[in-house]
């Protein structure tokens, strides 16, 4: 009988969602960063019923593909799960989770495609959130630990690139010198709770996460990050609720850009600090190109694009021949929605405010007859029941699907293909080194339905 802190011998005989799993005298045992065929010893930390988790204490026989980890804070930051593995093994490690999650949950045979390599494996990540914490005159800001929330001091996240490494020390050094006291999640109390960053070609836009209105001096921030770079802008972002979102509703302008301008795949877009944009912009690029590549809108009378962030996606798909409507419940989303259809020029594009699970429907029965096409990126919690039925109520001809988790993903599809038939599954690498997948699926309606 396994009990809390046994030590055995384990094979990592396969991978799980973000683990390796092994069989240890009819115990599943789950053990973090190891590669499969690898042997170690294993500390066992947790024990329900037939199932055990641990931890490596020794490697005793290692994998071709294991690599040292770039960053020097793998294994005590939570971020990049998966850089102990080269990267030809993390695209497997990616693929396997996606066919896995849809072959247990959905009970669906599918045809997975290689995982899409992301052309950066470090500094990729155009937005970061990292949470402040410590005390006046000894700020740590980075990520948090794996499996808490206390905060590991990153002076260099891997993923974020040059410009976070700039950003991270002079915002450090503002701290202490102005003796800004850093917030504290047991008390509440404190001044600083994140610092949030975005930086897309070549403009940065930095967000003072405060717990309550902002009193310090700013005016050192402003003259340092006037020093470091060249288009700016400043905001704070006030949050007092005692929970763990990172941002509040009221968002302050304080100084330089307003907001990011640029173009991508041919769609104008602004981006503000609560503007929702892929973290990745190759990889958000591929899977919208293969997205427009894969649609077939040639019957097309409506297109419906849900959880549409500020609609990038919807104007790339959006047309003079159809009908466009993009639902999203972030108010702000909406307002940069709305201008990019100004920008862009897509009259036929209607952006509404408001809940999918009830403004899909009222869509639906009001485009009813006609023929529909639909594009879904919901979160990580996925569609659920309630908005899988109006997909499977609805005429819809083309359903697009992307996911950012293969679980809630797989059971949405144990849904949908009562009425929906799976053409095509691509995993994307949005986010390298972590155990993180975004996964395109395609479907056509059955012809008897």
């Amino acid at each position: 009988m396994l009990k809390i802190n046994d030590t055995i011998t384990y094979t990592a005989q396969s991978y799980g969602n973000c683990e390796t799993v092994g069989v240890v005298d009819g115990y599943t045992v789950f053990v973090p960063r190891l590669i499969v065929g690898e042997v170690a010893r294993v500390r066992i930390n947790y024990v329900k019923g037939a199932v055990a988790y641990g931890d490596v204490v020794e490697l005793l026989v290692s994998s071709a593909h294991r690599v040292q980890p770039a960053c020097a804070h793998f294994g005590n930051c939570g971020g990049c799960t998966l850089s102990h593995m080269d990267y030809s093994e993390q695209l497997v490690f990616k693929r396997n989770k996606v066919a896995t999650n849809i072959s247990k949950i959905a009970k669906l045979n599918l045809d997975v495609l290689p995982c899409v390599a992301s052309e950066q494996v470090t500094a990729y990540r155009n937005k970061l959130s990292l949470p402040v914490s410590g005390k006046r005159g000894d700020v740590r800001i980075g990520m948090y630990r794996r499996s808490s929330h206390s905060v590991v001091d990153i002076d260099d996240c891997s993923l974020g690139g040059e410009w976070s490494k700039r950003l991270v020390a002079l915002f450090r050094e503002y701290c202490n010198n102005c003796g800004v006291i850093p917030y504290d999640e047991k008390t509440f109390k404190g001044e600083v709770r994140h610092l949030v960053a975005r930086y897309v070609d070549g403009q940065l836009l930095v967000t003072i996460v405060s717990n309550g209105a902002y009193k310090r001096d700013l005016q050192p921030l402003v003259t340092a990050l006037s020093t470091a770079f060249d288009r700016y802008g400043l905001f704070v972002n006030i949050n007092t609720q005692h929970n763990n979102v990172i941002l509040g509703k009221d968002t302050q302008h304080i100084y330089g850009l307003q907001y990011i301008e640029g173009t991508h795949l041919g769609v104008k877009f602004r981006l503000r600090p609560t503007s929702f944009f892929q973290v990745n912009d190759g990889v958000k690029d591929a899977i919208y190109s293969k997205v427009r590549e894969q649609l077939d809108v040639s019957q097309t009378e409506v297109l419906v694009d849900c959880f549409s962030g500020v609609g990038i996606l919807t104007n790339i798909l959006a047309s003079d021949k159809y009908d466009t409507y993009a639902i999203e419940i972030e108010p702000s989303a909406v307002h940069d929605a709305n201008e990019m259809v100004e920008l862009n020029n897509t009259p036929r594009t209607t952006n509404i405010c408001g809940d999918v699970t009830v403004e899909l429907p009222k869509i639906v029965e009001a485009n009813s007859g006609k023929r529909l096409t639909l594009v879904v990126d919901p979160p990580r919690k996925g569609l659920g029941d309630t908005i899988c039925k109006t997909l499977l109520d609805a005429n819809i001809d083309n359903l697009v699907y992307i996911s950012c988790d293969s679980a809630t993903l797989a059971r949405d599809l144990a849904l949908l293909t009562q009425q929906y038939t799976p053409t095509y599954v691509e995993p994307y690498d949005m986010f390298p080194n972590t155990d993180q997948v975004e996964t395109l699926v395609c479907l056509e309606r059955n012809e008897t339905c």
